[in-house]
């Protein structure tokens, strides 16, 4: 046993009761890692054509199928850290190829964060003015009670 295998034991984070879902081989590993990215980056694109089409149904049906590829996602990541020795030396194409998946879904979905910002700030300016302009009519025409309301079996109705 060598320096680095007795470092690589100590280092490893104690084995969970879950099954590990990134590949054991570093090729199949990284493609695993790039095809999870790339389907975020499509899932992210469709949002953003859902935020563009303010079609809230849409965008309310891709959030099951984003919560399953966060999860996914977040569990590969965590398994790459956990790896993340094996991987130093692993074919350099691969590993820019995941970095700028990572990149661009990062800009992806910060544009995306950026949209919702803006229409959820939109919407809270309409409520605003909505509310000032009932308030303001409300002042304006005095509220009338009809006395003359009928009566049912000898009760106000």
């Amino acid at each position: 046993m060598t320096d680095r295998d007795i470092k690589n034991m100590t280092n490893q984070p104690a084995k969970k009761d879950v099954a590990n879902i990134l590949p054991t081989e570093r090729t199949q590993a990284l493609n695993t890692l790039i095809r999870a990215t790339q389907a975020l980056v499509e899932l992210s694109d469709k949002e953003t054509q859902a935020l563009a089409q303010s079609d809230m149904l849409s965008l309310n049906i891709l959030q099951d199928e984003k919560e399953f590829l966060i999860a996914r996602y977040q569990k590969l990541s965590q398994e790459f850290r956990d790896r993340l020795e094996d991987f130093r030396d692993a074919d350099r194409g691969l590993l820019d190829r995941l970095e700028k998946m990572q990149l661009l879904l990062g800009e992806k979905a910060h544009g995306n964060n950026d949209t919702v910002i803006d229409i959820r700030d939109r919407s809270q300016r309409r409520t605003q003015s909505s509310l000032f302009a009932a308030q303001e009519l409300a002042q304006q025409v005095p509220v009338r009670y009809n006395t003359s309301a009928p009566r049912v079996n000898g009760q106000d109705a």
